[in-house]
């Protein structure tokens, strides 16, 4: 049997390699070049939380809150414009679960949602998720009192998507994570 003290240090490097693992990267694009890295993971009940890392060395930090399809969609244009996003596929919120389906078939009734990109790496200037989607909402503040409004929308398989941020000031970037 170890000592208290070396058991004490692995509890601790397998909590440690535990938070680490549950982080996920998101990086940021402004139409100018602009490229800002941050990270994310999910919290509870739906919830996450989000950190972004400016180039002036501010760290902004929100709690991602999760949201109804129809509101997302309707704040989102309504901060970015209309037609700044497209969606396919069923709204299934008003009829219950939208992941159910029968015994041996699969689900065909997956939201597909389209957003731009202004990554000039990305082979398109449109970025595409699918799945069952979750549509999260943020409000970012960083150390140097800089705010920022931030919109994801993610796949619950992958836990990959798009989204958008605006800060204060009125600089919009894309969001890819």
């Amino acid at each position: 049997m170890g000592t208290p003290r070396s058991n004490s240090g692995v509890v601790l490097l397998l909590i440690t390699l535990l938070l680490c693992s549950c982080v996920h990267r998101l990086t940021l694009h402004s139409r100018d070049g602009e490229k800002l890295n941050g990270r994310w993971r999910f919290g509870r009940e739906g919830s996450g939380l989000i950190q972004v890392f400016a180039g002036d060395g501010e760290v902004l930090i929100g709690a991602l809150d999760a949201v109804a399809r129809r509101s997302f969609f309707e704040r989102y244009q309504e901060t970015f414009g209309r037609g700044s996003i497209a969606a396919d596929g069923p709204d299934l919120s008003a009829y219950g679960n939208g992941l159910w389906s029968p015994l041996g078939s699969s689900n065909a009734l997956l939201d597909m949602v389209y957003g731009e990109s202004f990554n000039p790496a990305a082979e398109q200037s449109r970025s595409v998720v699918s799945g069952p989607l979750f549509y999260w909402t943020a409000n970012l503040q960083g150390d140097k009192r800089t705010h920022m409004q931030c919109f994801l929308i993610g796949s619950s398989h992958s836990a990959r998507g798009l989204g958008r941020c605006k800060s204060a000031a009125g600089k919009e970037y894309t969001v890819e994570f």
